[in-house]
């Protein structure tokens, strides 16, 4: 008898153990900012070059004949979508909890959150939104949330399909590195361009060079919380000329440049730095 209790244990040990040796799949890897819900692994991952994404900030509503969420944020950049499996043990509420939590530690904006129904169908995310079949689950098992922190906004979608399977999606879009031809192109169909870091001046040095006679604006806005208007005025004047005192080391004529700090006076209704930089035309 006890023999037969101990070989049944060891069968049930055995069934369950692929799911704890289960590989991720070639190429792919987890975001750096978030850790992979314990003994989860990758089905499936890509990376791509996005000229828009649609971040929902509503759920998923049929509008005259179009599926799409309620509401959304339009972003560029680059794509990175994973699609983990977890254990049948756990379930999505435990899932979302565990990513909620972390996101918190690292003070992440929520922009949205919704579970069950009030998130919209499940084959809408599934195949309209998140386009990966897998996701079609049980409605009133989903969790979704969208968030951004740092320069980095994301998509996080959890659900249990009717088999048991448990399913995680995260879409996570950064910005792309600038380059003269990514910068040239914002200018020229924007009339300005966001400068990814200060000391990254060569994109803007190279589109300077090729067209000898553009003059241009530098721009610069700070609107920490912890400092007055005056402060935030001078800080976001000299982050502009300091960029602009790089480009003249380079070698830039400069009168071609002009600079100008505004403070906490963000030219575009959301941002999602306390600080940055921008150039446009002459």
């Amino acid at each position: 008898m006890r023999i037969r209790a101990i070989l049944q244990i060891g069968f049930v040990l055995l069934l369950s153990f692929p799911a704890l040796a289960e590989n991720d799949v070639r190429g792919s890897d987890d975001p750096q900012q978030l850790p992979r819900f314990p003994l989860s692994w990758i089905v499936s991952y890509s990376e791509e070059k996005v000229p828009e994404y649609a971040l929902a900030t509503g759920p998923m509503k049929k509008v005259e004949g179009v599926i799409a969420p309620e509401k959304a944020e339009s972003f560029k950049g680059l794509l990175t979508r994973i699609t983990y499996r977890v254990p049948d043990t756990h379930t999505p509420e435990n899932i979302f909890a565990y990513y909620l939590k972390n996101l918190q530690a690292i003070d992440a904006e929520i922009l949205f959150q919704c579970s069950s129904r009030q998130c919209g169908s499940s084959n809408q995310w599934a195949n309209n939104y998140f386009k990966v079949a897998e996701l079609y689950g049980i409605d009133r098992t989903q969790f979704f949330l969208s968030a951004t922190t740092g320069n980095m906004q994301l998509a996080l979608y959890t659900v249990k399909r009717g088999n048991r399977r448990v399913y995680i999606q995260l879409d996570l879009i950064a910005p792309l590195e600038q380059t003269e031809a990514s910068l040239a192109a914002d200018l020229q169909q924007l009339g300005f361009s966001w400068l990814s870091r200060a000391e990254n001046i060569e994109p803007l040095l190279n589109y300077l060079i090729s067209s000898p006679q553009q003059k241009i604006l530098i721009g610069s806005y700070n609107g920490s919380a912890d400092a007055s208007l005056s402060e935030l005025l001078s800080l976001s004047q000299t982050a502009a000329e300091k960029v602009a005192g790089l480009l003249v080391s380079a070698g830039v004529d400069p009168q071609r440049i002009e600079t100008v700090g505004v403070g906490p006076a963000v030219p575009l209704a959301k941002q999602d730095k306390a600080s940055g930089l921008w150039v446009q035309l002459r």
